[in-house]
C-alpha cells in the first residue's frame, strides 16, 4: 500500500464518520437501524456481501463479509452504533452535527464508537477495491445496544446468528490510547476487561417531621455508606494482563524509570504508583485496574422538604478484576456499609475476561505499530470498563483503535464535546488496514 493516498482515504473516512454522527442513536431507545441501513447501502454499492439483523423494531445489527480462501478462521472487526445521552446545552457544537472544527470531527459517538465503525467500513472498502486474496474471511459487525448491556446486540447475535460473526480473533473498542513515559510511546492494546457488579443499597429509618431532628435516620445511614465506599481502597490484585503490561513497559524503558515500573509490577501499591512519571488521570487509571471498585453514582429518597425520609436508595457501580465473581464484591460492600444498609444486586453481574496476548494477531499489532510509529511499542492492557467482548466467548478479542495524536481524545467518550481529530482517523485507518490485511494473509489480485 506504499502508493496509497492516505490523505484522500482520510477524507473519505471522515465523510463516513460525519454521516454516522448525524444519526441520533442515543440508547435508549437506540434506533441503530439508521446506522445499519447506511452501512448496508455503502457496502452493497461496493459489491460487499452485507446483512442487517434486527433484534427488535429499530434495533439493527449490521454484518458484512469479504470471503477468503478458508485456510484460516475469520477475523472480526467489531464496534457498536448506539451512543449515550447528551446534554445539548453543554456542547460547544451540536452533538449530532458531525461538524469539522479545528481539524476535529465533533459529535456524540466520535470516540465511542462511531469512529471505529467508520474506520472498519473503510477497511472493508479498501480490501474490496484492491480485490485482495485473503487466507481467512474478513467480517465487519456493528452491534446495537452496547451502552445498555448488549442484550439486543452482541449477546443476541451470538445466541441467534453466531455463524454470521464467529471468528478466531476480533478487533474491538477499548484500547489504542497512547501512554508516553520518558519520551517512549506505548500503545495500550486491550486484552482484558473488568467484570461488572452493579448493586442497590437501601438505608431505612424512622420518618418524622424535619423540624425535630432524629439521632439516626435513613439519610444518615445512607450518608455513612457513601463515605465508607468513597474513602475505602480495596485490596491490590495484580492480574496477568496488568503484570504483562508493566513488565513490557519496564523492559522497554530500562534505567531508573524502568526499575520503578518493575517495582509496581511486583507490588502495585498506591504509594509506589504515585511515584511514576504519569499524569494524575493515568495514575487513577492504573489504580483502577489493580483493584476492585464500588462507586456510588445515584441517590434517591425523600418526597417533601419538611419530612425526614424513611428510605434512601443508592445505586453503586461495582467493577471486579478478572478471576473474581460478583458475589465477592457484594460481600465486601456489605462489610463496608454495615448491617443497617441492605445491599442487593441491580441486575445480573458478570465476571471479567482476559485474552492471551500470545497470538499471531497481537504480534501483527506490535509489528505494525513499530513500523508506522518508530520507537513506539504496543503492550497488553486491562480496561476498567466493559465492552461487547464478554458476549463473544471463544473469540480472542483485542481492543485497539490507535490514536497517535491528541491522546486526550480517548478520554472524551461519554463527555461533553466528544470529538476526534482527522489525523487520528487517518492514522487509525492505515494502522488497522495494515493489521487486518497482514493477519488475513492478503495478496494482490
Amino acid at each position: 500500500m506504499t502508493t496509497t493516498d492516505w490523505e484522500q482515504i482520510g477524507r473519505e473516512v471522515v465523510g463516513h464518520l460525519q454521516a454516522l454522527l448525524r444519526f441520533n442513536t442515543v440508547n435508549p431507545p437506540g434506533n441503530e437501524l439508521q446506522v445499519a441501513d447506511y452501512l448496508l447501502g455503502v457496502c452493497r454499492d461496493a459489491g460487499i456481501e452485507a446483512t442487517i439483523y434486527e433484534s427488535a423494531p429499530g434495533r439493527g445489527n449490521f454484518v458484512a463479509r469479504i470471503r477468503g480462501n478458508g485456510n484460516a478462521r475469520p477475523l472480526l472487526l467489531m464496534a457498536h452504533s448506539d451512543v449515550v445521552s447528551v446534554e445539548e446545552d453543554k456542547w460547544t457544537h451540536p452533538p449530532f452535527g458531525g461538524e469539522i472544527v479545528n481539524g476535529q470531527v465533533w459529535g456524540r459517538g466520535a470516540v465511542d464508537t462511531k469512529d471505529l465503525v467508520a474506520v472498519e467500513l473503510m477497511i472493508m472498502l479498501l480490501v474490496k477495491r484492491a480485490n485482495l486474496t485473503l487466507d481467512r474471511d474478513l467480517i465487519m459487525a456493528t452491534f446495537a445496544d452496547e451502552e445498555a448491556g448488549s442484550r439486543l446486540g452482541a449477546f443476541w447475535m451470538w445466541q441467534h446468528h453466531r455463524d454470521a460473526i464467529d471468528a478466531e480473533a476480533a478487533i474491538n473498542e477499548g484500547g489504542g490510547q497512547v501512554l508516553e513515559i520518558d519520551g517512549t510511546r506505548f500503545y495500550l492494546c486491550q486484552t482484558g476487561e473488568k467484570g461488572g457488579a452493579r448493586m442497590t443499597l437501601t438505608a431505612q429509618g424512622e420518618p418524622g417531621h424535619a423540624s425535630v431532628p432524629l439521632p439516626e435516620t435513613a439519610m444518615s445511614r445512607a450518608g455513612q455508606a457513601v463515605v465508607a465506599l468513597t474513602q475505602h481502597t480495596m485490596p491490590t490484585v495484580l492480574t496477568k494482563t496488568v503484570a504483562r503490561m508493566l513488565e513490557a513497559i519496564a523492559e522497554a524503558l530500562g534505567g531508573q524509570t524502568g526499575e520503578l515500573v518493575r517495582q509496581v509490577a511486583q507490588n502495585p501499591d498506591p504509594e509506589i504508583i504515585q511515584q511514576l512519571p504519569l499524569s494524575e488521570a493515568q495514575k487513577r487509571g492504573l489504580l483502577a485496574i489493580t483493584r476492585n471498585t464500588a462507586v456510588p453514582t445515584i441517590i434517591h429518597g425523600g418526597h417533601r422538604i419538611n419530612v425526614i425520609p424513611g428510605e434512601i436508595t443508592i445505586s453503586v457501580d461495582g467493577r471486579m478484576l478478572p478471576g473474581q465473581q460478583p458475589e465477592q464484591l457484594y460481600g465486601e460492600v456489605r462489610k463496608l456499609v454495615g448491617p443497617h444498609v441492605k445491599v442487593e444486586p441491580a441486575g445480573p453481574g458478570h465476571s471479567g475476561i482476559e485474552a492471551d496476548p500470545e497470538s499471531a494477531l497481537f504480534d501483527t499489532i506490535k509489528h505494525t505499530i513499530a513500523e508506522l510509529d518508530p520507537g513506539a511499542a504496543a503492550v497488553p492492557y486491562l480496561v476498567a470498563g466493559g465492552t461487547d467482548a464478554r458476549a463473544l466467548p471463544g473469540i480472542k478479542v483485542y481492543g485497539f483503535m490507535p490514536l497517535r495524536d491528541h491522546p486526550e481524545e480517548f478520554d472524551l467518550a461519554h463527555a461533553h464535546d466528544e470529538r476526534i481529530s482527522v489525523s487520528n482517523l487517518q492514522f487509525a485507518t492505515r494502522a488497522l488496514y495494515e493489521i487486518a490485511t497482514r493477519y488475513c494473509g492478503a495478496r494482490g489480485a
